[in-house]
C-alpha cells in the first residue's frame, strides 16, 4: 500500500513540474518542404527562370492548432548582395495541419536561400526547415522601357479577365 502511495505522490509531482514549466508536448512539425512552379510544389524544382514564379512550400502535419510560418528568403550568390543577407521575410497565421506557402517573383538572377520556421500559437519555435533555388537569365532591369509596357499591358489585361 505505502509503494502505491509512494507511486501516485511523484505522479504528482511530476504532473505539477510540468504545468509549472509551462511545458508543450505538440507534436506539430514541418513534415515536407519544397519549392516549386505551383502552390503545391508539384513537381519540386529548384531551377527557375527569371520572370517565373516561385512557391516555398511547407507542409504542416499533426496539428489543429493556430500557428505562424514564418519564411524568409537570403541571398546567397546574387550580384551586388551580401551572402547570407535576408531579402526579406513574411509571417503567415495559419490554424490546422495544411500546405502553408509563399510565393515570390523571380526578377533577380542568381542562388537564394528560403527557410520556414514554424511557431506556436505562443511564439514558440516548433520546427525549421530550409531549400536553395537558382534563377536564370537577364534582370529586368535590363529590359527596354518596350519590353516594360507590353509586360504592363498583359498583366492589366489579364486582372480584368479575372472573375
Amino acid at each position: 500500500m505505502k509503494t502505491k502511495i509512494n507511486s501516485i505522490a511523484a505522479i504528482c509531482v511530476l504532473i505539477a513540474a510540468l504545468l509549472a514549466c509551462n511545458a508543450s508536448f505538440t507534436t506539430a512539425n514541418i513534415s515536407s518542404f519544397n519549392t516549386g512552379k505551383n502552390d503545391s510544389a508539384t513537381p519540386p524544382t529548384s531551377a527557375f527562370n527569371i520572370g517565373d514564379k516561385v512557391y516555398a512550400v511547407a507542409v504542416v502535419s499533426n496539428t489543429s492548432s493556430k500557428h505562424k510560418m514564418k519564411f524568409k528568403v537570403f541571398y546567397e550568390n546574387v550580384q551586388g548582395k551580401g551572402k547570407g543577407e535576408e531579402a526579406f521575410n513574411k509571417d503567415i497565421d495559419f490554424e490546422g495541419a495544411r500546405p502553408v506557402f509563399l510565393s515570390v517573383d523571380a526578377s533577380i538572377a542568381g542562388d537564394f536561400k528560403v527557410e520556414a520556421t514554424l511557431f506556436d500559437e505562443s511564439g514558440k519555435e516548433i520546427d525549421k526547415k530550409s531549400g536553395a533555388f537558382s534563377v536564370k537569365g537577364e534582370s529586368s532591369t535590363n529590359k527596354t522601357e518596350t519590353t516594360k509596357d507590353a509586360d504592363s499591358e498583359t498583366d492589366s489585361e489579364e486582372k480584368s479577365t479575372d472573375k
